[in-house]
């Protein structure tokens, strides 16, 4: 098996500006892990986490890149994402760390009888704080990018986290042109966001260009459903 990847032999134009995205996040990636303890990548398989997984490689080719790949498992992803997961596993040199909330699977916590907001909180949020807690990594890059929200648009490059993982935008450091701030106060953590300056059409753009795999589920398929409460 491997993930679905756009046709090599269809024509990719030519986006110059990707070319300096990519030196960009490249050099953000290097920065953080030179300066870092224990790093760690947040992995949700999803199309950014897979560029910012190329990304990593390519900053440390020919060697496999020394951060290992975090991901909080809710245990309800769709069958092809955890194929897509396999298959980055299988990859030589790539380091999976999988956490699953204990509690939510004490409960058998799933969307449909405790909704998606109260599945959400309890495998992913509650789950994260969890697996960070545990392992108290110092820098942890995101895929999060800033034309993705409005709260989104107010993070650092290099955003500072406290000791409970809250981030206050009020308290992070001005980032003037490439100019970043790697020291981390006792306590606290980073956040490293690659991926800032990118929009998602940046993304795809990337994805076609270099033909990254991606989870199938992004591309249109006549695939089974059921009805449900009136929705398909």
């Amino acid at each position: 098996y491997s993930p679905e990847r756009f046709d090599e032999s269809a024509s990719a134009p030519d986006h110059p500006h990707l070319a300096a995205l990519e030196a960009e996040s490249i050099r953000i990636i290097r920065e953080a892990v030179s300066a870092a303890t224990k790093p760690a990548m947040l992995f949700s398989l999803g199309k950014d986490s897979m560029v910012m997984w190329t990304l990593a490689k390519k900053a440390f080719w020919p060697e496999p890149p020394p951060i290992p790949l975090a991901l909080i498992d809710s245990r309800w992803e769709f069958q092809e994402v955890y194929r897509v997961r396999d298959y980055i596993d299988s990859q030589p040199g790539t380091q999976f760390l999988v956490h699953t909330n204990p509690e939510a699977i004490s409960l058998d916590v799933n969307p449909f009888d405790f909704g998606s907001a109260g599945h959400t909180d309890i495998t992913r949020t509650q789950g994260l704080r969890q697996f960070l807690d545990a392992n108290r990594f110092d820098f942890v890059f995101g895929g999060g990018r800033r034309d993705e929200e409005r709260s989104r648009a107010k993070e650092r490059v290099f955003s500072i986290r406290n000791a409970n993982h809250g981030w206050d935008p009020k308290a992070q450091r001005p980032e003037l042109w490439n100019v970043y701030n790697t020291v981390v106060p006792r306590g606290q953590s980073m956040r490293v966001f690659p991926l800032s300056n990118w929009t998602e059409l940046d993304v795809w753009r990337y994805i076609q260009q270099h033909n990254v795999p991606v989870a199938p589920l992004y591309f249109s398929k006549v695939r089974p459903f059921v009805q449900r409460q009136g929705a398909l």
